[in-house]
C-alpha cells in the first residue's frame, strides 16, 4: 500500500501522500497537555462515517480511528473556528483535543474518503 498519513504534532499540520505524491496538507488539532496525542506509527483500523462519542458526548463524524481505545482523525465540531484553536494551542498547551487529531469538516471528509483501512498514519 502506497497511501500513508503524516501528523506533525509541533506544526499542527496533518499531510497524507500516496507513493511520493503529496494528495493533501491540511492544518490540524491535535492534544492538549492532559491528553496528548502520542508519537509512534499506527495503521488505521476502523472507519465511521458518522460516529458520536458517548464518551465525550460529541459528534467524530469521518472518524479514521487509529488507536483501539478511540483516537482518531477526524471532523472538528467545537464551538470556536479551528484556525482558532489551532493559535491558542500554538501558545499554551491547555488547548486541543482529548487525543484525537481534528480536522475542519471538508478536510475530515476528503481524507475519510481518500483513506482505505490499514492506512500507516505517523505522527512525530
Amino acid at each position: 500500500m502506497s497511501k500513508r498519513i503524516a501528523v506533525f504534532l509541533q506544526q499542527q499540520r496533518l499531510e497524507a501522500w500516496d507513493g511520493g505524491a503529496k494528495k493533501f496538507a491540511f492544518d490540524c488539532v491535535t492534544g492538549d497537555r492532559d491528553h496528548p496525542t502520542e508519537p509512534g506509527l499506527f495503521q488505521v483500523i476502523r472507519k465511521d462515517r458518522l460516529h458520536h462519542s458517548h464518551t465525550y458526548n460529541v459528534d467524530m463524524h469521518y472518524a479514521l480511528f487509529f488507536t483501539t481505545d478511540g483516537k482518531a482523525i477526524h471532523q472538528y465540531h467545537g464551538v470556536l473556528p479551528l484556525a482558532l484553536v489551532r493559535a491558542l494551542k500554538s501558545g499554551s498547551d491547555w488547548f486541543g483535543s482529548h487525543g484525537c487529531v481534528r480536522l475542519t469538516e471538508a478536510d475530515a471528509k476528503s481524507l475519510f474518503d481518500w483513506t482505505p483501512l490499514h492506512t500507516p498514519v505517523q505522527i512525530t
